[in-house]
């Protein structure tokens, strides 16, 4: 394990490569306040089922715990973190964050919401956080198509007339 800024990194985290979803829309999430609104009896049982969250929904989280720890937690869309102070490593995260837009903030700590007010990021209050995984489409739902077929055929050649 190597120690950098208060943060421990073990040798098997290091060595993975970096994953190709970052620019994929990312949650900051602070580990004990969301663990406290939540039903789980330990943080492994939550981060689980975030990162079953995650995966059925195409997004990624960063998870920082308070203290330190060695993460055994292996995840392509859930980083988990343990920074001595997980309020001071998330406002940096939330400071350096380049694109707001891909980032949503997941705490009820107010220091941490006015942060991410001031970068526009987007924020879900800790008890407001839904683990749920919604249903997929199936196969033979259609679109609904508001135009009749006399439409569709005049609009289609209305904007052929558009073609260089």
């Amino acid at each position: 394990m190597k120690r950098k800024n208060n943060l421990i990194y073990s040798r098997r985290c290091r060595s993975r490569p970096a994953p190709t979803w970052v620019l994929e829309m990312q949650y900051i999430i602070d580990g004990y306040n969301l663990l406290h609104q939540t039903n789980f009896d330990s943080r492994e049982e939550m981060v689980e089922a975030l990162a079953r969250f995650c995966e059925a929904c195409n997004k990624t989280a960063k998870i920082i715990f308070d203290g330190l720890a060695n993460p055994e937690f292996v995840s392509t869309r859930v980083q988990v973190v343990y920074a001595g102070n997980a309020d001071a490593e998330i406002k940096r995260l939330l400071e350096e964050a380049a694109t707001p837009t891909f980032y949503t903030l997941v705490s009820s700590d107010r220091e941490l919401q006015v942060i991410a007010k001031q970068k526009k990021i987007n924020i879900i209050k800790a008890e407001e956080f839904d683990f749920s995984i919604p249903e997929k489409q199936k196969a033979d739902d259609k679109p609904v198509c508001f135009l009749n077929d006399d439409e569709v055929e005049r609009q289609l050649k209305e904007f052929n007339y558009f073609k260089n």
